[in-house]
């Protein structure tokens, strides 16, 4: 397994090669859903920590897309996906321009009304 390399590396400072590791599992499609989601929140953190919080939030909804994606109940997948929207939310609010903090705002209350 790849993770405990890259969670090596992220406890090193290598934020740069931890990405180009994550960037590469998160496109193989053939992983699992969680485990892609997994990744995605990796990578955030990791953009997160090289001061990019408009590429960190990014990646938290690219973790959201990916939730969204599962064949599941609906009102599960929307209670899954809520906690990285927060996270983009808040990483947008930071360091995003004006749209994706109107875009994540509104996809969280989505969420929210699905979740219910």
């Amino acid at each position: 397994m790849i993770l405990p390399e890259i969670i090596s590396l992220i406890h090193k400072g290598d934020y740069g090669s931890a990405v180009s590791l994550l960037e590469h599992e998160v496109s193989d499609k053939s992983k699992p859903v969680l485990e892609r989601v997994e990744y995605c929140n990796w990578l955030a953190e990791c953009y997160q920590k090289l001061d990019d919080n408009k590429i960190s939030g990014d990646w938290y909804l690219e973790a959201v897309k990916t939730i969204l994606s599962q064949k599941i109940d609906t009102k599960v997948k929307a209670k899954q996906a809520l906690p990285s929207c927060e996270k983009a939310l808040e990483r947008y609010r930071i360091g995003g321009d004006v749209i994706d903090v109107l875009e994540a705002a509104k996809l969280k209350e989505k969420l929210i009304a699905l979740s219910k």
